[in-house]
């Protein structure tokens, strides 16, 4: 590659200009600097990266969601089992958005506009949404207004309320953009996006499909809209292919670290609850029953077997109404490992070419039926709930039309509850963020006064654990509400997060809603 050398020739001699100015005019592209690379150079690593914080954000909230039980009651996820949200426990989805993601899409903006590759900026706007929205979502609050200003090391924090409106604008000029035509010569998309392979039309439709999700957020707020939700949703992931499923590599492909299942890198020494077995099971209060009931299919795929010799059997999972303060070893028998091994068979989640399903068609189906429910429409749900249900089955490979047609699944639509939507919606949205979002929205297993109430509760069987860390939540009806504030916040920022809110000094501060989880 050539430097780009700029010659002032004027009549009767040679402009001289300063060595300043001469350099500042000058790239090699051979020296690492923020503008040689192009976007479709930059896009592969910011889909990574961000896959990497959120993924871990899901693996943050499914242990909060009582998906997953720390065996390690020494470390940071144990810390989460018993609901001691510690600055250090919820770090990485943070430091993974700023540090390795977040920061390099200003850049290939910058790089997308030169070039007018409108659809590299199209997908830029998309996941810059997607990543502060998410962090809105488990923080309540981070920067985002001087996240990026050059030299301030302390950005000022904004509230999710503020990081939402932003969020839904870009989305929106990501849709306009993705809409374009490219400038000639503009790389095209399928050279970078590892995601959809340049597919234009499927990128759209995510865009949709996380304002969809966003907007489904807002239950709670005077800013609900189910009609702009179903029509968002009408422009969302409908199929599998459509949906956003981010594929690992497994050994055989590749011997690096870097490109193996998240889930699996993050699931050595946790377990699976016994709450989420009785939810893949029918075993809750208000499961569907009947003379034909059918094992769901994905069963086999999400518990894992216990291999002794020529046998397996299935894992128990953890109990955390009778689990001690003490936790338990990982190397406890009856509880199988996730990580596929001699010893397991694991789960669909955690082999090492697993894929990460980050937006899927399941996840709108759910949120149609929601939707519906509440719209006093039971038919409707009631279709879009088996929809939503056969959808996780396509994804996860297996046929689900015994299932759909047996006991196991409400067949009437006067019988159908928001538990029965939402149960299932936990299941297909295994270790992903969302989970924690909806439990969240739907007040766990509460009553309107906070307390455990089986009968009126969404998650039947959600339980606050006997050891729950009652410095943070001393009182029955307080529950886990956001992540902490990380540690880089706290230790190097602290003057700015504290007058974005003065509660983060208060010991209960992990129980506060954020914005849209207010009553």
């Amino acid at each position: 590659m050539k430097s780009k050398i700029l010659l002032y020739i004027m009549v009767g001699g040679v402009l001289l200009t300063s060595c300043k100015d001469w350099m500042d005019i000058n790239d090699n592209p051979n020296n690492p600097n923020t503008s040689v690379p192009t976007a479709d150079l930059r896009l592969p690593s910011i889909l990574a990266q961000f896959v990497d914080g959120y993924e871990s954000a899901g693996t943050r909230g499914a242990i909060l969601s009582q998906q997953l039980v720390s065996a390690n009651n020494s470390a940071n996820n144990w810390n989460l089992t018993q609901w001691n949200i510690t600055s250090a426990s919820i770090n990485w989805p943070y430091q993974s958005w700023y540090v390795y993601c977040a920061v390099n899409i200003p850049d290939m903006l910058k790089a997308a506009e030169k070039v007018g590759a409108n659809h590299y900026y199209g997908v830029g706007k998309v996941m810059w949404a997607w990543g502060f929205a998410n962090l809105a979502d488990m923080y309540g609050m981070v920067p985002y207004d001087e996240a990026f200003v050059g030299g301030n090391m302390t950005p000022k924090y904004d509230q999710g309320e503020y990081i939402y409106e932003k969020a839904l604008q870009e989305l929106n000029l990501g849709i306009e953009y993705l809409q374009k035509n490219q400038d000639p010569g503009a790389p095209e998309l399928s050279k970078g996006d590892y995601l959809y392979s340049g597919d234009v039309q499927k990128w759209i439709k995510l865009a949709y499909g996380l304002k969809a999700r966003m907007l489904n957020h807002l239950s709670k707020t005077n800013k609900y809209d189910p009609v702009e939700i179903l029509a968002n949703i009408d422009k969302a992931p409908k199929t599998v292919a459509e949906s956003a499923i981010y594929q690992y590599q497994d050994d055989a492909v590749s011997t690096n670290v870097a490109t193996i299942s998240l889930q699996y890198s993050n699931n050595n020494t946790n377990r699976l609850s016994q709450l989420y077995l009785n939810y893949i099971l029918n075993n809750y209060t208000g499961a569907p029953k009947g003379s034909n009931n059918v094992e769901d299919p994905r069963a086999p795929l999400l518990i894992p077997n216990i291999i002794t010799g020529d046998s397996q059997s299935r894992t128990e999972g953890v109990n955390l109404a009778t689990l001690s303060a003490n936790g338990f070893p990982s190397s406890e028998p009856k509880y199988g490992a996730l990580r596929p091994s001699s010893t397991s068979t694991g789960t669909w989640y955690t082999f090492k070419g697993a894929k990460g399903p980050l937006l899927t068609n399941s996840e709108m189906f759910f949120v149609k039926a929601e939707v519906y429910y509440k719209q006093g429409n039971k038919v409707q749900a009631l279709q879009a709930y088996k929809d939503g249900i056969k959808a996780n089955c396509d994804l996860l490979g297996v046929n689900s039309s015994a299932f759909l047609a047996s006991s196991s699944v409400v067949q009437d639509a006067n019988v159908l509850t928001l538990s029965h939507i939402m149960i299932q919606k936990y299941i297909a949205l295994s270790y992903s963020p969302e989970m924690f979002n909806d439990v969240r929205r739907m007040d766990y297993c509460t009553d309107a006064s906070g307390a455990y109430n089986e009968a009126q509760g969404i998650y039947k069987g959600f339980i606050r654990p006997n050891f729950a860390y009652s410095i943070a939540f001393p009182t029955q009806d307080l529950w886990p509400r956001r992540f902490n504030v990380p540690t880089y916040g706290i230790q190097y920022n602290y003057a700015q997060v504290i007058a974005a809110d003065p509660d983060v000094s208060a010991v209960t501060y992990t129980a506060k809603p954020v914005f849209w989880d207010k009553k």
